[in-house]
């Protein structure tokens, strides 16, 4: 499926048979979406625009690898944007960006594309960009899909890192299966991030000037460092998950404790009271075995040791 907008000065227009192309003036520009695009679609742009058998094959077929491509007339740009909550995903998104014109393509619905779309629907600005700076903002908002990825997981570990302090978490094998989860996909993530690092470093290069404008190579320069920090919130929520880890063991330790202090107690109990049976079980005649009030006599005191020890305990605050 195939979406054509056409932006001129202050006004869009959504194009119904792109295949007319329109007259391209200087404060003009067309952007073509195609959503799981078929061959007779993809035939037909390429004779629109005049395009490449390796465009072709990139379009038919987009790829999930971040990489660059100069077509002297136009340049082949694809990144990769993540999906879902998390970013549990990440779908390939294939530019192709001349002066007055750009196409994308994906596949599947997109929603940073169905987000920067409804942005510049609704700016008559977009028609005063060209092709280069109109991908820099298409960039801008992939970089964005990522911060919006890593804060989605900040609140999973933080939900995480809030049951784990309650001890309301429901098994430790359970919440560090989770952790194994959310660290997977930080990495994937971070890998996927740092494969843009060599397209949008080519975007800078005065090679291409013949596409891209002063304006457009500073913006590409302004996206250098707006994808270091998206590298760092990466960092940044990798070490969120050690920080949960820790929360966990030391959780798990504080129950360990606190078992250790009951059985301990418990010992302390029970020790008074098997001293004394040992020793009155000791075989030697004394008189006092003879009567049985001795019996209950040393079965009070067993009870009076037990009694004061927990009051003991008691009054430190050790239960």
């Amino acid at each position: 499926m195939a979406t054509a907008l056409l932006f001129e000065r202050d006004s869009v227009d959504e194009l119904q048979d792109w295949s007319k192309l329109p007259r391209l003036g200087r404060s003009t520009l067309l952007w073509i979406d195609l959503d799981q695009p078929d061959e007779p679609e993809v035939r037909r742009l390429v004779d629109v625009l005049d395009l490449s058998e390796e465009s072709q094959a990139s379009l038919l077929d987009p790829s999930n690898r971040p990489g660059l491509r100069d077509h002297d007339s136009y340049l082949q740009v694809t990144a990769c944007a993540p999906t879902g909550d998390r970013g549990q995903k990440q779908v390939g998104v294939t530019s192709l960006v001349s002066q007055h014109w750009v196409v994308t393509a994906h596949n599947g619905p997109l929603e940073v594309l169905e987000t920067f779309r409804e942005r510049a629907s609704a700016s008559g600005d977009v028609g005063q960009l060209d092709g280069p700076e109109f991908l820099a903002n298409l960039l801008e908002w992939v970089l964005e899909s990522y911060f919006d990825a890593f804060e989605g997981i900040e609140l999973v570990l933080e939900d995480i890192d809030a049951s784990s302090m309650a001890g309301n978490h429901g098994g430790k094998d359970e919440v560090l299966t989770k952790l194994v989860t959310v660290r997977r996909e930080i990495g994937g993530l971070r890998r996927s991030l740092t494969a843009h690092r060599e397209v949008i470093l080519s975007l800078t290069r005065p090679e291409l000037e013949a596409i891209t404008s002063s304006s457009s190579a500073d913006r590409f320069a302004t996206l250098r460092t707006r994808l270091e920090d998206a590298v760092q919130a990466a960092r940044d929520s990798r070490d969120s998950v050690v920080g949960s880890f820790d929360i966990l063991i030391a959780n798990t330790g504080q129950r360990t404790n606190e078992i250790m202090k009951v059985l301990t107690l418990a010992s302390v109990l029970i020790l008074p009271g098997t001293l004394l049976a040992g020793i009155m079980g000791m075989n030697f005649k004394l008189g006092l075995f003879a009567s049985e009030a001795y019996f209950w006599l040393t079965l009070a005191g067993m009870l009076a040791i037990a009694g004061l020890t927990v009051a003991g305990a008691r009054m430190r605050n050790w239960i």
